[in-house]
């Protein structure tokens, strides 16, 4: 179906052209020279038949038989209306840049979403733009159109989110907050609601092993989010959101700018969720409430050597649910659960210009943070506290424009105290570090980095992680790229398992667990073309990773337990991708992927499917803006496929799950409408109210040993509808 689809678009610019007209367009100066200018706009007035301009400001486009003028838009240029005579063989248009200053910036839109060209590691980027393209309250709600992460809850009862990535838990992602480590150990659980939606410039999304310079812990990939900078915002933000489920928030920023080198900026946030919903009727409320208050105070300097980024960030938030009983009067007799969490963070970044011919630079990074955590899933009790310090001393030489060096220090150290159940747990870790990387682009359209560090971890062996990115440009528009790399970690179990800590499963450990490692090997291929007027973009990558050793979370061997222990056998994850992105009119983008994760591990001597992973995905938004950008609508659909569900043969029959689950399909859409000083936006989830039947098994008898909220693999709750308004007042 989808195949035809593709068939019919790239089709009809074919069937329904009878004659065409060349042109280029370029830009005048205030010099009076021209500038071809790339991806202007070009539209025949009164219809919707357009077109785009090439690398060198040329187009194609149909005649069309009833207008005769062409209107053509880009931005920081006067729209120009162009008589055209029938008898036209080229179209020259030039545009008037409508900017008076001593200095000119022209630059277009930017996208929703950008798969880079220039970088060596395969990069996706969510812009501005694209994040509001859904409510995007936070990070874990910001890849609602993206088709490369897939974000799912652990559980039905905390309301606690994970990524994946190439079909991997989100704890073999990196996650980097302004390109510092974050969201670790204690707080990778609900770590993905304490970044606001707001708040973020971009999401950086790189698959594989990434850059040796950030650490040794990226196996499945990276993602970097740029937060909101003092130095480029507007002087005062808001965005207000609610849904029909009653959750409430309200994002303020403010940036103000002492002098030309120094400026400040406070972002605060706050939601708020206190509506218990239970759809399914089975006694749980769908949806924890949730209080939390989140703030950020940043500073930058920039001087003519020395720049430099300070900034604290603060965090409170408290949940709690389980069955609607115990909500409403917090009866023990019921299930209930509660997570109470206070979090601080401190940071610091430095740079400082080294002045001779070799452009060095020394960088500094700094972060320490302190996170608490009390909380109780039913009877078992888990309170956590981690102590994290991260230094990244970096070394920076460009010896030519074809040579770069980059090479320094790191130190990792972390505190763990956890108690759950009846039991204490203490865990330090101190990881210093050397890395070095090195970049060659001597050779024409190929570029060749190349990395290594030196890891002595307290608790396990010195380790080498040696990482290797190729990028080779077949033309402007075309690139290959290969990587291959290893990467570390040590398994956090209690912490990254807390979803199954809402079940009667115990934790058992059936040995010392040694440090997890994993080679990653990745290709991708990128171009983009024109075909009769009609831009296309097509990528696609494949990716494996080969674990040497795993910590396995095996719960298959009994339902009323989770085992863990180290690989004997096994492991692996082969990720593949397409995605195909078509602009068949101006100011509309098509986007589909297909995706394939074949994901298997070792449990009990058997090789088997990893449960709770969708082994197909397909992807297809449709993002439409009229000329002018007052008026954007946005429609996503999503297909995931059907997966494994771990054995329950065990339990009694009414007890039991399917050995599979269903594949199923969601939708979603939002409207955004813009005026002078405001956006209003309006929109909705899972459009087809798709559930998952009984999300949580035995929910009937919660105390009993049968009981068990973590086998999740759909939507818990139905449709979402929800409406905004983000402030703009300095437009």
């Amino acid at each position: 179906m989808i195949r035809n689809i593709f068939l019919i678009l790239i089709l009809i610019p074919t069937i329904l052209i009878s004659k065409e007209i060349k042109g280029k367009v370029f830009g005048v100066g205030e010099d009076g020279k021209d500038t071809p200018l790339k991806r202007a706009s070009v539209q025949w007035l009164g219809t919707q038949t357009g077109a785009f301009t090439n690398e060198n400001g040329e187009f194609t486009i149909e005649i069309p038989k009833n207008s005769t003028k062409i209107i053509t838009r880009y931005v920081g240029y006067e729209i120009d209306t162009t008589n055209v005579s029938s008898n036209e063989d080229l179209l020259v248009i030039r545009l008037k840049t409508n900017i008076k200053t001593d200095a000119v910036k022209v630059e277009g839109e930017k996208p929703a979403s950008i798969i880079s060209h220039s970088d060596i590691v395969k990069s996706e980027m969510i812009t501005s733009k694209g994040l509001q393209k859904a409510a995007c309250c936070n990070l874990a709600e910001s890849f609602v159109t993206n088709a490369s992460v897939d974000v799912e809850y652990t559980d039905a009862v905390s309301g606690a989110r994970q990524i994946q990535l190439l079909g991997l838990h989100g704890s073999y992602s990196q996650i980097l907050v302004e390109n510092i480590p974050n969201l670790r150990g204690i707080a990778s659980r609900y770590g993905l609601g304490y970044v606001p939606g707001p708040w973020m410039e971009s999401i950086s999304i790189s698959k594989g092993t990434a850059s040796v310079v950030n650490g040794f812990e990226s196996i499945s990939g990276q993602i970097n989010v740029a937060l909101k900078k003092p130095e480029t915002s507007q002087p005062f933000y808001g965005n207000a959101f609610v849904d029909d489920m009653g959750r409430v928030e309200a994002s303020i920023d403010g940036a103000y700018k002492l002098n030309e080198k120094t400026s400040t900026m406070l972002l605060l946030h706050s939601n708020m969720l206190q509506n218990p919903i239970d759809m399914n009727h089975d006694s749980f409320i769908d949806h924890p409430l949730v209080k939390q208050f989140n703030a950020i105070n940043r500073w930058k300097y920039e001087g003519e050597i020395h720049e430099t980024v300070t900034g604290i960030n603060v965090l409170f938030e408290s949940r709690n649910g389980g069955q609607s009983a115990f909500v409403a009067n917090n009866n023990p007799a019921n299930y209930g659960f509660e997570v109470n969490t206070e979090r601080v963070q401190l940071f610091t970044k430095n740079g400082f210009i080294i002045p001779t011919e070799m452009h060095q630079s020394i960088g500094t990074i700094i972060s320490g943070t302190y996170h608490k955590q009390n909380s109780f899933y039913g009877k078992n009790l888990y309170d956590a506290q981690q102590n994290s310090l991260y230094v990244n001393l970096l070394y920076q030489a460009e010896f030519n424009e074809d040579n770069k060096l980059t090479t320094g220090l790191s130190y990792q150290y972390d505190h763990y105290d956890e108690k759950y159940k009846n039991s204490e747990y203490e865990t330090i870790e101190s990881i210093p570090g050397f890395f070095a990387e090195y970049g060659y682009n001597g050779i024409k359209d190929l570029t060749l980095v190349g990395g290594i560090r030196v890891d002595n971890h307290s608790n396990y062996e010195t380790f080498v992680t040696p990482r290797f990115h190729l990028k080779y440009s077949l033309d402007d528009v075309t690139t290959m790229r290969l990587s291959a790399g290893k990467g570390y970690r040590s398994a956090i179990v209690l912490a990254e398992n807390a979803g199954v800590m809402a079940s009667s499963r115990d934790f058992i450990i059936d040995e010392n667990l040694d440090l997890e490692e994993a080679a990653t090997y990745g290709l991708n291929f990128i171009t983009q073309f024109d075909f009769w007027g009609i831009y296309y973009t097509l990528n696609i990558d494949f990716y494996r990773t080969d674990f040497i050793n795993q910590v396995v979370v095996d719960l298959d061997r009994s339902p009323d337990a989770a085992y863990f222990y180290n690989l004997d056998g096994k492991s692996y994850s082969n990720a593949f991708q397409v995605d195909f992105i078509i602009e068949p009119i101006v100011g509309l983008t098509i986007t589909t992927a297909y995706r394939m994760n074949d994901v298997k591990m070792t449990y009990n001597n058997q090789l088997l499917e990893k449960p709770l992973v969708s082994k197909h995905k397909g992807f297809v938004n449709l993002a439409y803006s009229f000329w002018d950008n007052s008026l954007s609508i946005d429609y996503t659909v999503e297909y995931s496929g059907g997966g494994r569900l771990p054995n329950t043969s065990a339990n009694p029959e009414e007890y039991q799950l399917d050995e599979y689950y269903p594949a199923f399909m969601q939708m979603h859409a939002q409207i955004t409408k813009k005026f002078s000083k405001f956006d209003l936006y309006i929109g909705a989830e899972n459009l087809t109210n798709y559930k998952q039947p009984h999300p949580i098994l035995a929910a009937d008898k919660p105390f009993s040993q049968y009981f068990d909220s973590s086998m999740i693999w759909g939507p818990i709750s139905g449709s979402k509808y929800y409406f905004g308004i983000r402030l703009n007042l300095y437009n």
